[in-house]
């Protein structure tokens, strides 16, 4: 498990802590916030690899998310190699005029940076100002601004051991995969003019799924989920499911339950729901975070089974935090270590 907790104040007047397990399913009547959740979640770890954005988000006063996540083995090593002992780390992201991140090893506090007006410091362990803070555990942008600034004493050895915890948190969160998904699906049964190259993401709304599966089916290593998943489609009434080239085109081709053979048209919208979720799945890092909003779409009862089907043979070495709409949909869902956060 990745995220183990979420914690946010002021943003849409929401004010909530949430622990996050393997799977976790956001629920609550419309406007509670369940898709700001999905949203600030997918925009922390966006601005782990680019610039943290929050400012055009509704807010009240002093707004802060703060999101916790467990450690691997290794990075744990590194971390004690630089004097730092911890099995998590916590980067809190406040907005007030400005941003004002800090970041904590367990309880311990490593570094706190701000970027308001344009202009960039780290406050802690230094008062220095820096190249660029706006990027979330960017270790070349916290460099001092002025590089012939002498720093002396214990400060500066407090500086660049902060530093280096930075870098190697920031490697370790390179490694896993983050995707978004939603809060709608739907993409086309066929694609010109495309390069088929390997993805490991379909797209929010699946528009890459065709390339995707292109190179499923191409990849002989991917033989048993290529099974898999034309066995959940057939129980859905799509056989002889298959992508590849068809007269200069990628297509989706398969078998409706009358018998009638499709190439390149338009998977009906529950089995575009399902089959999404399923390539995300199949191809995503490992580990990695998938956020689905609105999990539920165009699904109806009954099919909460099929999807606790594909979750429970791909769950591992992934996590999930799903937005769901439907009561009986969350009844359905029939795992192990689910995590029910209702935003009522």
């Amino acid at each position: 498990m990745l995220v183990t907790r979420l914690s946010v104040k002021g943003f849409y007047g929401i004010n909530t802590s949430i622990d996050l397990g393997p799977l976790t399913i956001i629920t609550g009547p419309p406007g509670s916030g369940k898709s700001i959740i999905i949203e600030l979640l997918w925009r922390i770890f966006r601005g782990i690899r680019d610039r943290v954005f929050l400012e055009d988000l509704s807010r009240i006063g002093d707004a802060r998310v703060e999101v916790t996540m467990a450690l691997d083995d290794r990075t744990k090593k590194r971390l004690e190699e630089v004097g730092y002992s911890g099995d998590s780390v916590t980067i809190s992201v406040g907005f007030d005029e400005g941003y004002v991140s800090v970041v904590k090893i367990n309880d311990k506090e490593v570094l706190v940076a701000e970027f308001k007006s344009g202009v960039s410091r780290v406050k802690y362990p230094l008062d220095v100002e820096v190249m660029d803070a706006s990027v979330l555990l960017n270790p070349d942008g916290l460099s001092p601004k002025e590089q012939a600034l002498q720093l002396v004493g214990s400060a500066s050895e407090d500086y660049e051991a902060a530093l280096s915890v930075i870098k190697v948190l920031r490697d370790y969160l390179s490694t896993i995969g983050a995707y978004r998904m939603g809060p709608y699906i739907d993409f086309k049964g066929r694609v010109k003019n495309v390069d088929a190259s390997y993805t490991d993401f379909i797209g929010e709304h699946g528009e890459h799924i065709v390339e995707t599966l292109s190179q499923l089916f191409t990849d002989p290593r991917r033989d048993s989920d290529i099974r898999f998943l034309r066995k959940v489609l057939g129980d859905l009434g799509i056989r002889n499911f298959r992508a590849g080239w068809y007269n200069g085109e990628l297509v989706l081709s398969y078998i409706d339950r009358r018998g009638i053979t499709h190439i390149g048209d338009e998977l009906p919208c529950h089995v575009k729901t399902i089959l999404a979720l399923i390539t995300q799945l199949i191809v995503a890092r490992r580990p990695s975070l998938i956020l689905f909003e609105n999990a539920d779409y165009c699904l109806s009862e009954g099919l909460g089974n099929v999807i606790t089907r594909l979750l429970s043979n791909y769950i591992d070495g992934r996590q999930l935090v799903m937005e769901a709409r439907n009561k009986w949909f969350i009844d359905e869902l029939r795992m192990p270590h689910v995590v029910l956060y209702n935003m009522d």
